[in-house]
């Protein structure tokens, strides 16, 4: 099996921490970012296959990263999570094309549910 690599992207950094030992324990692959900025140049220098985003972020939110990497990298999943449940934030990150929207607080188990549709989906297990 093909191994999987998750960016996690938070100025928080309580949550890249709390993500990061998560996955791990799954025995994911993992890397953070506390920034879009720094997300963009680790996906440019790393294969990636899913960026979990938050949406409130300084300098560039979640939803700018996320039109960036499916300009340039189409082939890398998006979940979108966030602390503000606003309707329109939901649809414009699906129509951007977010494989995934995820409000905080969440269950670990919720995310790993998308986690492992998208593994499925893209044929990773």
């Amino acid at each position: 099996m093909k191994e999987f690599r998750i960016l996690i992207v938070d100025d928080e950094e309580n949550m890249l921490k709390m993500l990061k030992t998560f996955f791990e324990e799954k025995e994911y692959k993992c890397f953070t970012a506390n920034s879009g900025k720094e997300a963009i140049e680790i996906i440019e220098s790393n294969q990636i296959d899913l960026v979990i985003t938050d949406m409130k972020m300084p300098e560039m939110d979640g939803l700018e990263l996320l039109r960036i990497i499916k300009e340039k990298h189409n082939d890398i999943s998006a979940v979108i999570m966030t602390g503000f449940a606003e309707e329109y934030t939901t649809t414009e990150a699906l129509n951007l094309g977010a494989d995934g929207y995820i409000t905080k607080p969440f269950r670990n188990k919720e995310l790993l549910l998308i986690l492992k549709r998208i593994q499925q989906l893209n044929q990773y297990e």
